[in-house]
């Protein structure tokens, strides 16, 4: 995302500037410093706005992301003018298209997941901002694959994956953990290079 100017009002924080504008800053803990998934680079700062406090850098520190610019959007706040960049990470690149597979557990997990109602087409598998280490993982049930779709078949079930997230994901197996009575999906994932503690997300 291309640099923003902003105005920050007296006893509103970057997080809310940045949500009321519309954009879409992942903030998984709702901006009670508790993930680092807000963060920001701050190419330009009044000098009205506070240093970052012992709290947010060592939040920052634990999630890799620590740099004298970057910020917890929750933790930006006084009135003053400020200009913001959301950093990106950059895709991985692979020379071949390597298959997403599923465990056996996996398999027929989702396969009863979209068994109700019947007539789904896929599993949609994507990422997404969020989570303490940049991006996260989400499952839905597909209707229909487009047309730039990557379709995979793995034990029966298929799984369609955006162009955008299909280099994050290539190589991924999935399995099914469970944990009492709760079941979750877990990814293992060859192109993560850190991941939180909360296991639902990962970085590259």
């Amino acid at each position: 995302m291309e640099p923003m100017r902003l105005s920050l009002d007296e006893g509103k924080t970057l997080l809310q500037a940045l949500l009321s504008r519309g954009v879409a800053l992942a903030h998984d803990c709702g901006g009670t410093l508790a993930c680092a998934s807000c963060r920001v680079v701050l190419r330009e700062r009044s000098e009205t706005l506070g240093p970052a406090s012992e709290d947010e850098i060592d939040m920052l520190e634990r999630a890799g992301a620590y740099a004298p610019d970057v910020r917890l959007a929750c933790q930006v706040s006084g009135a003053g003018e400020l200009v913001v960049e959301l950093p990106l990470q950059e895709a991985p690149t692979h020379h071949a298209t390597l298959p997403l597979t599923l465990t056996g557990q996996a398999a027929r997990f989702l396969a009863q997941q979209l068994a109700r109602p019947p007539g789904a087409a896929a599993v949609r598998l994507r990422v997404e901002p969020a989570g303490c280490s940049g991006f996260g993982y989400r499952v839905e049930r597909a209707d229909a694959t487009r047309a730039d779709d990557a379709v995979f078949e793995s034990d029966g079930v298929r799984i369609a994956v955006d162009p955008l997230s299909l280099p994050y994901l290539q190589g991924t197996r999935i399995d099914l953990v469970c944990e009492g009575l709760a079941r979750r999906l877990r990814f293992d994932n060859p192109n993560a290079r850190q991941s939180c503690g909360c296991g639902e997300s990962f970085g590259t």
